[in-house]
């Protein structure tokens, strides 16, 4: 049984991906928060031309560690995915491309499966605008 999963992409102006972030994308999926399913990093220079970046070769020795220790498998991602996600972005900009399962969810899947519940919808609100309900709260 697996939790939801979700995608996130993050851009990076410069094409200055360094890899700091993952500690803690680190620190979720030590606490069983999250589980890694994908990691990609695509680029698109100045000119637009598109690659993608290995993250293991970025350079920095913690990036490297990551990788070895979560092995992300990449197989998961589509030139399909990464042509739609560098569309996404400008020029000379970097984005790092994540898909994780919330693992935390899964014994509430079984729980709400077990009582013969059914997923009736589901969505998401961007923390943005959980913000403004705080705001109209106070009202």
């Amino acid at each position: 049984m697996r939790g939801p999963i979700d995608y996130i992409i993050v851009g990076f102006e410069g094409n200055k991906f360094d890899g700091s972030i993952l500690r803690a994308l680190e620190e979720a999926i030590d606490k069983g928060i999250i589980s890694l399913i994908a990691l990609s990093v695509i680029q698109k220079d100045s000119k637009g031309t598109i690659s993608t970046l290995d993250i293991a070769n970025v350079g920095d020795e913690y990036v490297v560690e990551f990788n070895e220790k979560y092995k992300p498998d990449n197989k998961n991602i589509s030139s399909e995915d990464m042509d739609e996600v560098a569309e996404l972005i400008e020029n000379n900009t970097s984005a790092g491309l994540l898909i994780i399962e919330q693992t935390w969810a899964k014994p509430l899947k079984k729980a709400l499966i077990d009582a013969n519940g059914v997923l009736v919808a589901e969505g998401r609100i961007h923390p943005d605008a959980a913000a403004e309900l705080n705001e109209e709260k106070g009202k």
